[in-house]
């Protein structure tokens, strides 16, 4: 039974990157990445995972961009399969093969996170440039509305509304009030909670496999080894994969010569000096297919 505690940690972290959570982070990842390495510093300021309050209560947005050109409010979802859907339409269709399944239309939480922004700022609608990407999905297959984009078009499309809306003032008094209004939540800690989880059945999987497949790892480490080592020096070798000793390698490396004629043999080292040896042997050296013949 003991052999068989690696199947837990593995069933959980099956579980862990089939689940809502795990695609959701890759998507996350996805766009952070994205943000961070595609825009100007100077231009662009990137705050990811933002919690603001929203009437009563908060709001949370995945990623939210402050720049002259305005503000960027993005969500970022994983989808897998192809999405059908109107931009106004409730919810959406997600394909996978003959079937589907419903989802919510992404673009209306984002609109919902957009009026937030706006009225928490006090900032006129046309500074705000709502965002939806889609990661993993195949394709649209109705009209794709202009907010919806793949990771591809992303950057391209934040470029192409760079048309200054604020001035330097208004845009600091803005990223100040971001800071100010911020709200501590549980996303960091929960990361990191879920960053442990996963390091934690990762190496318990590990340790697992190790502990019930270890023997045969190292076999299998001994063997791969072994042909690599085969590949690189196959003078070390017989033919039929053996390894050969030491004095077989050193008698591979003299060149021996036998004269029928005289019926004397010499054997010389690589390094030009005279080896004595039996004359049957140093016969037997000299004709081989691989040694010097006369």
């Amino acid at each position: 039974m003991a052999h068989l505690l690696w199947i837990a940690p593995l069933v959980l972290l099956i579980a862990y990157l089939s689940s809502p959570r795990f695609r959701g982070d890759i998507a996350q990842t996805r766009v952070r990445r994205l943000l961070a390495t595609g825009l100007e510093k100077s231009r662009y300021t990137v705050f990811n995972d933002v919690n603001l309050p929203s009437g009563g209560g908060t709001t949370h947005i995945d990623h939210l961009v402050v720049s002259r050109f305005g503000i960027f409010v993005i969500a970022s979802q994983y989808v897998r399969g192809w999405v059908s859907g109107g931009e106004f339409q409730e919810r959406w269709k997600l394909h996978r093969g003959n079937r589907f399944t419903r989802i919510d239309n992404p673009l209306h939480q984002n609109a919902l996170q957009a009026d937030a922004v706006a009225n928490l700022l006090k900032v006129s609608p046309r500074t705000i440039h709502s965002i939806v990407v889609l990661v993993g999905q195949k394709g649209f297959r109705s009209a794709m509305p202009e907010r919806l984009l793949s990771p591809e078009k992303l950057l391209p499309y934040m470029r192409s509304k760079a048309r200054q809306v604020m001035n330097g003032e208004e845009a600091d008094r803005i990223l100040a009030q971001i800071g100010a209004s911020r709200i501590p939540g549980p996303g960091g800690r929960r990361m990191n909670g879920w960053r442990r989880l996963q390091m934690a059945l990762l190496l318990v999987l590990l340790a697992g496999i190790w502990f019930a497949f270890g023997d045969q790892l190292a076999s299998l480490r001994d063997s791969v080894a072994e042909h690599g080592k085969k590949e690189s020096s196959p003078g070390l070798f017989h033919p039929d994969g053996t390894p050969k000793t030491e004095r077989q390698i050193w008698e591979d490396s003299l060149a021996c010569a036998y004269s029928k004629d005289t019926g004397r043999c010499t054997c010389i080292e690589p390094g030009g000096s005279k080896v004595d040896l039996q004359p049957e042997k140093c016969r037997s050296l000299a004709e081989r297919g691989s040694i010097l013949k006369q």
